[in-house]
């Protein structure tokens, strides 16, 4: 059953759920872009706990991302375009 109470409950936890991912974001833009901690914390209002949080987390997803696609790469290389001979060859350069 409908309740009117429940419906601008539900619609006000959306927004600020909404507008925290923003500032979330807009930290982590900052942050890629080289703006000072403090600084980034200050614009957006977020802690300066939160936006270290973010930096340590971004940097961390970064590394993973590059090393899965390295993995990744150097596999499909091996398995699909070298043979034997041109993989031995390539590990010397």
């Amino acid at each position: 059953m409908y309740n009117s109470e429940t419906q601008p409950q539900i619609l006000r936890a959306a927004w600020e759920q909404g507008l925290q991912q923003g500032l979330t974001q807009v930290a982590l833009n900052m942050l890629k872009e080289g703006i000072d901690l403090a600084l980034v914390a200050k614009l957006t209002g977020l802690s300066l706990s939160k936006v270290q949080n973010l930096q340590a987390n971004d940097a961390d997803n970064s590394q993973a991302l590059v090393k899965d696609f390295l993995e990744l790469s150097e596999s499909s290389l091996s398995k699909i375009w070298l043979n034997s001979e041109e993989d031995e060859a390539w590990k010397d350069l």
